[in-house]
């Protein structure tokens, strides 16, 4: 039996499909997992943009089952790390999922207000980190948070 966050991915991608983008809504993913709350990301919700699902779909070239796994693997993740961008406060998740040889990432925008609503913690892309393997720079750059 699928989960409301799996169903609402489903809708999504098959209005996308049919040409009648969801773009408005807000999925929500969970609470924000606990690991992540222990490296100081705040305990809001954890949500996705109805559009984002649908960049990381059509865009990105990621499977619906891989979508519907995030809330696994924002709770199983192979590191963390600090965003390489100064001007964020964003982190990223490397998982234990690969696409095609890539490893898969999902960037994370803490503290952010999508429209009057609470403040949330959003997953902003997922995507298959093609080419130059990042962890090595990211490691020297000290960005790491916490590794299995």
């Amino acid at each position: 039996m699928k989960t409301n966050y799996e169903s609402l991915v489903d809708v999504v991608i098959r209005a996308e499909k049919e040409g009648k983008p969801r773009h408005e809504l807000v999925l929500e993913i969970g609470p924000t997992p606990s690991l992540l709350v222990g490296l100081g990301v705040k305990p809001h919700r954890m949500v996705i943009k109805a559009k984002t699902v649908g960049k990381i779909f059509f865009d990105h070239c990621l499977t619906q089952r891989q979508i519907e796994k995030i809330p696994t693997m924002l709770n199983q993740p192979r590191a963390i790390f600090k965003s390489a961008n100064p001007d964020t406060t964003n982190v990223v998740v490397l998982t234990f999922e690969f696409d095609q040889g890539a490893p898969v990432i999902i960037p994370i925008a803490r503290d952010r207000q999508i429209g009057r609503g609470d403040v949330t913690n959003e997953v902003v892309s997922m995507y298959a980190k093609t080419g130059p393997d990042p962890v090595p720079g990211w490691l020297r750059g000290g960005l790491q948070l916490w590794s299995v």
